[in-house]
């Protein structure tokens, strides 16, 4: 796109003039920006003599406070968002849009205010629910105003969502809905009601399902099926329609009452409900609003408006909305077809856009591929781009009105609407270099974070305008931390490495009904081990290198259980050893595995009538073939889902042992030492 647009440029006979131009007044030329303030060292270096260094709020400098509140008054998310709605005088809320191509509409903040309430009380009235943090109100579904009214009228009422979604697992819902003891559910689709009716008989406490779709009619064929089921089901508008009848005063929430049960995969692929309170995330979005008002306060504004497409299930995407919220800033929901998402973001026009990193790496794949096939001028003027711009960062300066800007990545800037200020991204690392270049042509700040659940989302946050790449920020006001040794991977915090721990305000006080999982959770002084190694940088940023648990995220921000999927795998006839493997700038799995020699041979010799050699029959790549089928078939049928199945395998004839290193004594994988000795041949089944 950009390049065409530049090889057409090159085409007019002003071409020639115009680059000249560029050249000679680039230097000059004055034009509106954004400058960073002068860097703030999160310390003036570290000592590393002792065996764990506690970080007090490094962003704002050594033995900071930490930070439980931002604005005055605001303890609760109700407070959050009366805080909103005054700051913005009763603005734009939240958007959507209401048919394929229609422009935005917007409920105002008193809107959303009114229908929370009368949501809050049909629910109260007509589902026999009581106000209170014992009640839990499920919400299995997209992104969408309804989604955050409900959300909303539960805290209006203090009762607790729990949020469902689909890539737990087959069986997730009907879990959760039976340790939570759910009694409403609200869904934005039928096949959603008919996978809760199929489930029914596991979840005795469901007795209603609230239908926040379009389709009435496949709605009203199901009400039979449901009444079998002792189970009611209501159309979402004409509940809240009759909530107008009955409005039921505020049961307010207090900073310690329970706000959002967050589920998350667990190791055995039983979820765990993570607790987070009223506390713990106005602690986080205040951390968070703190940090931007520090370094740039026009972003945190009334003006501002934010995309919601990353999913409200997970905590991210909460904090996310809430933050925007609490500042009087506007919320606009994609259509609900992530391949429509360009669309949306042209009509919305966002100033503040979260980003996973697969999306800014398929951002950049984009640039690299167009500018790799465009003409040598093209070539030229793009790298002249990058290069001035890539200055402009060394000097803090984020800026999409300078001439290059102008000439050569507005094209880039208008596919996301042309307005992006801040762009935040987190749930996995992301190279320095694909960072870079998204800064270059977006002309955006763009804030890496790192955290969990289990601290509400954000434990460390890197400042707007810092043009480095490869670390995630020093710890956010509502967080403080220190590394722990790791004597079995041998990563000391003497030498400043080691497991990630996090204490603070924004902490979890642990899992639901799961106290034995809970108490694993926390070392002695209290602090959440975050299962994460990571290395302290001498200006007290953050960097993750590794995961004590075997357990990481892809790029797309799920975690995967290596473990596991190799138990599985390993019951292949096929398989003698496996070592399953991931990385988090990539999205699939891959995996060196060491064939059973007699099962492999015989089906070669069925296969191709040949008696050969096993090293020659491993290279053949039908063995590859149909080895990776295998297990993708025993995959299926352990009911892996697709991201936990295998894309890519090596085939290795020496099996892992003791006496090579790659076991321990009780014949366990060391996964760091398989990895370092893999490390290339992992690195070629990514490029193939």
């Amino acid at each position: 796109m950009v390049v065409y647009w530049l090889d057409t440029l090159w085409e007019q006979a002003a071409w020639p003039g115009t680059l000249l131009f560029t050249i000679f007044t680039s230097v000059f030329i004055s034009f509106r920006i954004w400058k960073g303030r002068n860097r703030i060292m999160p310390h003036n270096g570290i000592s590393v003599d002792q065996q764990s260094i506690e970080l007090k709020a490094s962003i704002f400098g050594e033995n900071a406070i930490l930070l439980p509140i931002y604005y005055p008054g605001v303890e609760t998310l109700f407070d959050a968002f009366l805080h909103g709605m005054e700051a913005s005088k009763n603005g734009k809320c939240l958007g959507y849009r209401p048919a394929p191509g229609a422009p935005y509409k917007f409920l105002c903040y008193a809107d959303v205010f009114k229908r929370s309430r009368e949501i809050g009380s049909a629910l109260i009235k007509y589902c026999n629910i009581k106000p209170g943090n014992d009640t839990k109100i499920g919400i299995y579904a997209k992104n969408s105003t309804e989604w955050f009214i409900t959300c909303l009228s539960a805290v209006r009422y203090s009762m607790v969502t729990v949020p469902l979604y689909d890539t737990l697992g087959a069986d997730a819902a009907s879990y959760i809905v039976q340790q939570t003891k759910i009694q409403v559910i609200i869904v934005d689709s039928v096949d959603k009601i008919k996978k809760l009716l199929d489930s029914a008989d596991q979840m005795p406490s469901l007795s209603h399902i609230i239908f926040a779709g379009k389709d009435r009619q496949a709605f009203e064929s199901l009400e039979s099926t449901a009444k079998s089921h002792n189970i009611e089901i209501h159309l979402y508008e004409d509940l809240r329609k009759l909530g107008e009848t009955c409005l039921i005063d505020d049961v307010l929430p207090k900073p310690e009452d329970l706000f959002v049960i967050c589920y998350t995969s667990g190791t055995t692929g039983t979820p765990k409900g993570v607790l987070i309170t009223q506390k713990n995330i106005v602690a986080n979005i205040s951390a968070f609003v703190k940090c931007m008002d520090t370094f740039d306060p026009d972003i945190c504004t009334a003006q501002n408006v934010i995309i919601s497409y990353l999913p409200l299930s997970h905590m991210l995407e909460q904090v996310c909305h809430w933050c925007v919220l609490m500042f009087g800033g506007c919320v606009g929901y994609y259509s609900g077809d992530i391949a429509k998402l360009t669309d949306d973001l042209k009509a919305l026009q966002p100033t503040i856009f979260p980003a996973v990193p697969r999306l800014l790496n398929r951002f950049n794949d984009l640039i690299q591929s167009k500018v790799s096939a465009a003409g040598f001028i093209s070539k030229l003027i793009f790298k002249l781009a990058v290069h001035q711009k890539r200055n402009l960062l060394r000097e803090r300066v984020v800026t999409n009105k300078s001439i290059w800007d102008k000439l050569v990545f507005n094209k880039i800037q208008a596919e996301m609407g042309g307005k992006v200020r801040l762009m935040i991204t987190g749930s996995a690392p992301i190279s320095a270099e694909v960072l870079e270049i998204c800064r270059i042509a977006l002309g955006a700040i763009i804030c890496e974070g790192y955290g969990q659940t289990e601290a509400t989302a954000m434990a460390t946050l890197t400042w707007p305008g810092d043009p480095d790449g490869g670390h995630c920020g020093g710890p956010a006001v509502c967080a403080n931390i220190k590394l722990g040794d790791v004597p079995e991977l041998e990563y000391y915090a003497s030498q400043g490495k080691g497991e990630v721990l996090i204490k603070g305000p924004s902490v979890t006080s642990g899992y639901f009904n799961d106290p034995e999982k809970t108490s694993e959770l926390f070392d002695e002084d209290g602090f959440l081990k975050s299962g994460d190694i990571g290395q302290i940088l001498p200006n007290g940023t953050i960097k993750i290198i590794d995961r004590r648990k075997h357990i990481f995220k892809l790029a797309q921000g799920e975690y995967v259980a290596p473990e596991k999927i190799e138990n599985i795998y390993v019951r292949s006839q096929y398989v003698q050893q496996i070592f399953v493997d991931g990385d988090s700038l990539e999205r699939n799995l891959v995996a060196i595995v060491v064939p059973e020699t007699y099962p492999v041979k015989k089906w070669y010799k069925q296969e191709t009538g040949k008696d050969i050699d096993f090293e020659e029959i491993i290279k053949d790549p039908i063995t590859n073939k149909y080895i990776l089928a295998d297990l993708q078939k025993m995959g299926k049928e352990n009911k892996l889902n697709s991201i936990e199945q295998v894309k890519s395998i090596y085939l290795e004839s020496q099996p892992f042992s003791v006496e090579n290193g790659l076991l321990t004594p009780t014949l366990k994988s060391k996964r760091p030492q398989l990895r370092l000795k893999y490390k290339e041949t992992i690195k070629d089944l990514y490029k193939a």
